[in-house]
């Protein structure tokens, strides 16, 4: 199974949304690229987001916000297939310091989903782990994710081996523009 680890803030919209626009909070072209994404690669979407926690386990919520960002996503036909693991603390959340438990909980996730041979994270944030970060495409959260992020994301989902525990064996197959090698570990 491929997964496409996403977070919304940064990556479905952006700062230049927000100034523009107050009213809009997804960009809907960032929606499109999304479906691009997950029909090109056949993967499935995990939030990663702070705001899976405004979802229960069965991805329902009762918070206006989040209900409009599941609207947006069906209406494009996008499932949440589920959502990582919560290990942030009131510290973490107060100081919006998320940074510093992401990789843990895809990690931990990974660990629980042992069907899971290829993914991707679309985050705005540097994750400060280099194994899990060998599958991030790092989002510019000003302008949102782009066509060239989606292109990027494609490129890791179509690696042959990526990170499973402690060893790390990475190429991309047959995609010329990107030559991507990493060491075994």
């Amino acid at each position: 199974m491929k997964v496409i680890f996403l977070d919304i803030d940064g990556v479905l919209n952006s700062q230049m949304l927000i100034e523009k626009n107050t009213n809009e909070k997804i960009d809907i072209n960032a929606v499109k690229l999304l479906k691009y994404l997950i029909d090109k690669s056949g993967a499935v979407v995990v939030l990663s987001s702070g705001r899976r926690l405004w979802f229960d386990d069965n991805m329902v919520t009762d918070d206006a916000e989040s209900r409009y960002l599941y609207d947006i996503l069906c209406q494009y036909g996008i499932t949440i297939y589920g959502k990582t693991p919560d290990f942030s603390t009131d510290e973490i959340r107060t100081k919006r310091t998320f940074k510093d438990v992401k990789a843990r909980e895809i990690a931990a996730w990974l660990e629980k989903h042992c069907d899971v041979d290829k993914y991707v994270i679309l985050d705005d944030l540097d994750l400060e782990n280099d194994q899990i970060n060998s599958n991030l495409v790092q989002i510019n959260g000003e302008i949102g994710i782009t066509e060239e992020d989606i292109n990027h994301a494609m490129a890791i989902l179509n690696w042959k081996l990526q990170y499973r525990g402690s060893k790390v064996n990475l190429y991309i197959n047959d995609i010329p523009q990107y030559k991507i090698f990493t060491k075994i570990a």
